[in-house]
């Protein structure tokens, strides 16, 4: 992507979880840990999968997913956070995970939160945060019926390889095998060739295509991922009108654009408000959609 994501992502990590009613932490797999977040009071089933961004951890920027879970909870919807293996850990220097194992990981969140007691399997959401967003659609699409509804913050789309094309450290680690990137005021990170090669043969494009429910992207004006939020929401409104749900009220495709906001919504700079705007729009797509 035309600027890291590494930078701007694992700036977050430093945000250590903090424990509340009602939240667990709990083996979603071997080797996948994950919070489980329940609504205090009432709750009629509804659920929210959280997937953070390249490099980050279950908290994700900022600890913006560990506020929303409590803001989803507080209006009724429980949510499942995880770890991605090989990179959500904010000690973790190697990036070892791939596409491949995001999409495995993905996949055993949602059998996780389908086996808790108390869960509705047909009001089930994801939210895909940066890269989280192709691992949320994409999953979608190779498992139709899995999600009700979706929400995608600063998500890149098309071709997520091409992607790669002009980041300079995921080059020199396809021609080396990995490289190793200095993040001022973080910490050196290592990334591998397989995690980039594994993008191959995956377009975001083409599985919104074939997802038939409910889709919202949300973007800052500022991010330096590419604008391309219109065309998603063309490409849901151009479903065959036989698509199970399509062109439903129920089923809506939404854009919105924050201005100002960069990549991670101003996470550290709650002044400006763009982060808790993020989180409300969030909750309030979630209410309306699942």
């Amino acid at each position: 992507m035309r600027l890291t994501l590494l930078r701007l992502l694992v700036l977050g990590l430093a945000f250590l979880p903090t424990m509340r009613a009602g939240e667990a932490m709990v083996d979603v797999a071997p080797e996948l840990r994950g919070a489980w977040v329940t609504p205090d009071g009432p709750w009629d089933g509804r659920a929210v999968l959280l997937f953070h961004g390249m490099a980050s951890d279950m908290d994700d920027a900022g600890g913006i997913f560990r506020q929303l879970a409590g803001d989803l909870a507080a209006q009724g919807i429980a949510s499942l956070r995880i770890n991605f293996r090989g990179e959500g850990d904010a000690r973790r220097t190697r990036i070892e995970s791939t596409f491949v194992t995001r999409l495995e990981d993905a996949a055993a969140a949602h059998a996780w939160v389908k086996r808790q007691g108390g869960v509705d399997a047909a009001r089930v959401g994801a939210l895909g945060f940066s890269l989280g967003g192709p691992t949320a659609v994409i999953t979608a699409a190779r498992q139709p019926g899995w999600f009700k509804s979706i929400a995608v913050w600063s998500s890149p789309s098309g071709d997520i390889f091409a992607l790669w094309a002009e980041n300079q450290t995921a080059q020199r680690a396809l021609r080396e095998g990995e490289a190793t990137e200095d993040i001022p005021g973080w910490k050196q990170l290592t990334t591998k060739r397989e995690f980039y090669a594994s993008f191959r043969g995956f377009d975001f494009d083409a599985a919104l295509a074939k997802y038939s429910g409910a889709f919202l992207t949300i973007r800052g004006s500022a991010d330096h991922v590419a604008n391309r939020d219109a065309e998603m929401v063309r490409i849901l409104s151009a479903r065959p009108a036989s698509a199970p749900g399509s062109g439903t009220a129920s089923r809506p495709a939404e854009a919105v654009l924050i201005g100002g906001a960069d990549h991670i919504f101003n996470v550290f700079q709650p002044e400006l408000g763009h982060a808790g705007r993020v989180r409300a729009l969030t909750v309030a797509w979630f209410e309306r959609t699942l």
